[in-house]
């Protein structure tokens, strides 16, 4: 566009100018963003539905990255956070849930906002095998008798139910039936994983809901009359130390859950329906716990009639090989 049909619209030359060498310096015509901005619009265009620890993730992030723009993050910065984190004695698995947040913004940076990004390969760190830590009853007992009144009944439920932390935060009261003692899952309340699902209610479940009546009108779980946005903080932690149970975290309790299911004979597919869960791997993963169909078939070996026979396995001392 020439200077003379700037004219004809009465724009200031000087303007004019300034956008052309904006232009010239920026040939690909794309404007810089700060990574604070990034994360502002990331979270309002994704709607994460687990935001809570959406948000003390990138509170995180900030710390590394709040002065730069999205075209100054490379593979030295990405590399340098890692090793920060590592420093600071987080596990892999902590890190690569920070770099996984960094990289969806980025990408998202890159490929729909039209703005200065260059998103780095960023490689996630070895993670250990999936674990699953679960409460005996001992540990469940020792841990009830020292959690706060609020955070006992949020756990009782979630042994009860086994939803996710979100879900039992962010209960509210039109997603629960008690006539037909059953919780709905739909919609926007669905976390990674899951489909449209119904948690039937125990009760125990039923129990602690009705003392959660009239507290909110709105929100199930409160406490001194405010919704809760998190039960895995610093008061479940140091309830886990007055406890002396270590290695566990508050989705651990989902683990126990399942695992207490599995142990009691609750076949996998119906397991899986009470967990909402749509991939069958995911729960074959507590098919483990569950031996008790083994024993039907440790003795098919043809060998062991001969054995049974050839020895006497009543004798004091025993040779068998």
């Amino acid at each position: 566009m020439s200077l003379k049909h700037h004219k004809k619209k009465n724009l200031p030359i000087d303007s004019v100018v300034r956008s052309q060498l904006i232009k010239i310096v920026n040939k690909d015509g794309k404007r810089k963003m700060k990574w604070v901005d990034a994360v502002e619009r990331f979270v309002k265009e994704s709607k994460n539905k687990d935001a809570v620890n959406e948000a003390s993730i990138f509170k995180l992030s900030n710390k590394y990255l709040e002065k730069l723009s999205l075209d100054e993050i490379d593979r030295h910065v990405i590399n340098d956070i890692i090793e920060a984190r590592l420093d600071e004695g987080v596990s892999n698995t902590t890190v690569n849930r920070m770099l996984q947040k960094i990289r969806a913004v980025l990408n998202k940076a890159h490929k729909e906002w039209e703005v200065k990004c260059d998103p780095p390969y960023i490689k996630m760190l070895k993670e250990p095998r999936l674990r699953i830590r679960w409460l005996t009853t001992d540990e469940m007992h020792r841990l009830l008798a020292v959690l706060p009144t609020h955070l006992k009944a949020m756990t009782i439920f979630a042994l009860e139910t086994g939803l996710r932390e979100s879900n039992i935060t962010l209960l509210r009261w039109d997603q629960v039936d008690l006539a037909q003692r059953i919780i709905y899952i739909q919609e926007h309340d669905i976390l990674k994983g899951e489909k449209p699902y119904i948690v039937p209610l125990s009760d125990k479940a039923i129990k602690i809901l009705y003392q959660a009546k009239g507290q909110h009108k709105d929100r199930v779980f409160t406490y001194k009359g405010r919704p809760i946005r998190r039960a895995n903080g610093k008061a479940f932690r140091r309830a886990l130390d007055k406890a002396k149970i270590e290695n566990f975290r508050w989705h651990d309790l989902r683990h126990t859950w399942a695992t207490w299911h599995v142990q009691k004979g609750t076949p996998l597919e119906i397991l899986q329906e009470l967990g909402g869960w749509t991939d069958f791997k995911m729960v074959k993963r507590y098919a483990h716990f569950d031996h008790r169909y083994l024993h039907r078939y440790v003795d098919n070996q043809p060998e062991s009639q001969t054995i049974s026979k050839s020895y006497d396995l009543n004798a004091r001392h025993l040779k068998v090989f």
